[in-house]
């Protein structure tokens, strides 16, 4: 019996790239050799497909503590992880049926439209890890100055932080002019001026942060939570529960180990995501890593983020977060 996990961190892919291709499973991939576990022989083949950003350096302790092998020892099981850029491709491959379990974000615009996603698990609560980046030299210096300005971002006008400081600031998302550009794009526009301010999150922040390259005009702290979270298809969860929580068990595993093992967790961060060392060491330092489930605060927080992208006309209703958020799973996990 054997256990096989198909590797993807090397890939960066955008939302054109997902819909050019029908369904991640074909997308160009580097393959790692199958890992051979004790059991009985089985007929059942289970295959679970993770979607996550770079900077989750717990994904990647997964594969280097060789944790899912020690869950699931005796089951034959796929693992697929696809490494996205942003929220939007991992909320779409979801949607498409191209993931089970998604890792970033919560997806609120795909949640108020009526996919049948459902949040699991929270294992970060880091709002420093986002930031509006300027050039050092940009006549950009508060906020009212972002009036007629082209800010970039993945998500567009969707990107909660950007809506939260305009609103604060009494500014009108019609007072800037709005591009939306993938994080590995970003960093150019800004350097070129094609764009007046970067919206973005680490590592992509602290890369350009650690080169002198930009400046935040101001980061998240005291505008959003910046809550990561697990979420995934209800009917992969409903249809999977015990893989569910052996894949939290050991995802909460991984945060451990990366909390405990620091600087083994920035060199990951660096041979993955081809970081600098201190860029690594600022993204992980910006990062509270967590494992717990669905709280009172991260609730207010989607009702929050909800509310605002109902004042800009991102969404039509607001989602019905009793069935969007499952406290259960990892209740028990966290617990132990």
């Amino acid at each position: 019996m054997r256990m096989k996990r198909r590797d993807f961190f090397g890939l960066g892919l955008s939302t054109a790239a997902l819909a050019a291709c029908g369904k991640v499973a074909n997308l160009p991939s580097t393959t790692s050799s199958a890992t051979p576990v004790a059991g009985n022989k089985s007929t059942n083949s289970t295959t679970l497909r993770l979607g996550f950003q770079p900077p989750y350096v717990a994904v990647y302790a997964l594969r280097e503590q060789k944790l899912l092998e020690k869950a699931f020892a005796g089951q034959s099981i796929n693992f697929e992880f696809r490494r996205l850029l942003s929220l939007k491709p991992v909320a779409e491959a979801l949607s498409a049926n191209a993931l089970d379990l998604g890792l970033g974000g919560t997806p609120v615009a795909a949640i108020a439209s009526g996919q049948p996603i459902r949040v699991i698990a929270l294992v970060e609560r880091s709002p420093k890890t986002h930031a509006l980046l300027v050039l050092p030299n940009s006549p950009i210096k508060t906020i009212a100055d972002l009036k007629g300005k082209k800010l970039g971002n993945p998500s567009g006008k969707s990107y909660y932080f950007a809506g939260k400081v305009l609103e604060r600031a009494g500014l009108k998302d019609t007072d800037i002019k709005w591009v939306q550009i993938e994080n590995d794009a970003g960093r150019a526009a800004l350097l070129s001026g094609a764009i007046d301010v970067w919206g973005t999150w680490d590592p992509f922040y602290a890369s350009a942060e650690v080169a002198k390259e930009v400046v935040p005009l101001v980061d998240g702290e005291g505008y959003q939570l910046n809550y990561v979270a697990l979420f995934g298809r209800i009917d992969y969860i409903e249809k999977n529960p015990e893989v569910v929580q052996k894949f939290l068990q050991a995802y909460k595993q991984a945060v451990t180990w990366a909390k405990d093992n620091r600087q083994a967790a920035v060199n990951i961060l660096v041979k993955e995501n081809k970081l600098s060392p201190e860029a690594a060491s600022l993204t992980l330092g910006r990062r509270n890593l967590i494992f717990e489930p669905p709280n009172d605060e991260y609730r207010q927080e989607l009702i929050n983020q909800s509310q605002l992208f109902a004042r800009l006309g991102l969404i039509k209703q607001q989602p019905n977060w009793d069935k969007a958020i499952d406290t259960t799973l990892a209740k028990t996990i966290a617990a132990s």
